[in-house]
């Protein structure tokens, strides 16, 4: 008997990635499907092999589930690389404010390793708002925060897809954090193929979760994701032959 699991590269290859590059101010949701899959066409669209994890700059930015930081510099030295064309009295104000939005104000001269996992996204939400990326990649940050940390990190997240006007593209299992962010939402397949679901989302900022225009089109999600995936999404998708 052999085993074989869903290849994430022939997943992401059933799209044109290239054509799903968003323009400049728009957010895009690729929602569903396999994780993994997910992941692969998230980085195939800036041209990334799936396990890849950029260095962020104006260029491009990755907030993902672990985010890296040297290690032996405190956090406002890691956060200072982002600006190296700053005067020493502008990068330090720019660096303190970006520390108070996201709650590391009393934090600056500590190391990446004595931060929680929630304090590191912090962290990496604070160098891309320094950076402000053109284009933005976001694969499922905050999926292993408690529910303290997430709400503590909302509004710098929103904030950093939308301040600078760049190009998003967020990667998630989420109906809510889709219709609250993107303008453009896509149900991802089980399976290598057509999109399962295409959604424009035309509701103005900030969307309120308790609108009815919000609970409309989370409804309208929820039934394209029961549609495909009978109710319930598989982790992997297993091929089995004796």
């Amino acid at each position: 008997m052999s085993v074989s699991f869903l290849d994430p590269d022939l997943f992401a290859a059933s799209f044109d990635a290239a054509a799903l590059r968003p323009a400049p101010g728009q957010v895009v949701a690729l929602l569903g499907g396999p994780a993994a899959g997910r992941s692969a066409l998230l980085r195939a669209i800036a041209g990334l092999d799936a396990d890849v994890d950029p260095v962020p700059s104006a260029e491009l930015g990755l907030l993902g589930a672990r985010p890296h930081f040297f290690p032996w510099l405190g956090l406002a030295e890691n956060l200072a690389f982002g600006l190296p064309g700053a005067t020493p009295f502008a990068r330090e104000g720019l660096i303190a404010n970006a520390l108070v939005r996201v709650g590391l104000s009393a934090a600056a001269d500590r190391r990446p390793g004595t931060l929680s996992l929630g304090e590191l996204q912090g962290l990496a939400l604070a160098r891309l708002s320094l950076l402000r990326p053109k284009l933005l990649l976001i694969d499922e940050p905050f999926a292993g925060l408690d529910e303290q940390a997430q709400h503590r990190l909302a509004e710098p997240f929103a904030d950093l897809c939308t301040q600078g006007r760049p190009a998003v593209v967020i990667a998630t299992a989420s109906v809510e954090e889709s219709v609250r962010l993107a303008d453009r939402i896509l149900v991802l397949p089980q399976k290598p193929g057509p999109f399962a679901y295409r959604l424009d989302n035309l509701l103005p900022r900030p969307r309120d979760p308790r609108s009815v225009g919000f609970v409309a089109l989370r409804r309208e999600l929820r039934r394209a994701l029961e549609k495909e995936f009978g109710g319930e999404q598989p982790v992997v998708a297993v091929e089995v032959a004796a």
